[in-house]
């Protein structure tokens, strides 16, 4: 697949209110994806990386790539997210009590 620099910073705005989302519940998605999720967030957080954080340049660019591999994993979902209809408090419903032909009855 190829991925496209500027999806990434798009796909990096919608990540933060997409979770935001799956937390409250308005928004579903697949156990996998949850999964990768949690686990480059551990990678991440954890002082255990494959290379240190103490070497220069390279400590930090193993965190970055997973993060990069980790976001190509959920560009699908954020794009599903991005087309989602309006949350339910941003839809009015209305009821029609009167038509024209009743009217002219």
């Amino acid at each position: 697949m190829k991925f496209n620099p500027l999806e990434l910073l798009t796909d990096f705005t919608y990540f933060f209110p997409m979770m935001w989302n799956v937390l409250l519940g308005k928004f579903k998605m697949p156990w996998i994806t949850l999964f990768w999720i949690i686990l480059c967030l551990v990678y991440v957080i954890s002082p255990i990386d494959l290379l240190p954080d103490v070497l220069p340049l390279l400590g930090i660019a193993d965190d970055g790539a997973f993060i990069l591999f980790v976001l190509s994993l959920v560009h699908n979902d954020i794009q599903r997210f991005r087309g989602q209809p309006a949350s339910p408090e941003e839809i009015i419903e209305a009821e029609v009590i009167h038509t024209k032909d009743e009217e002219e009855k």
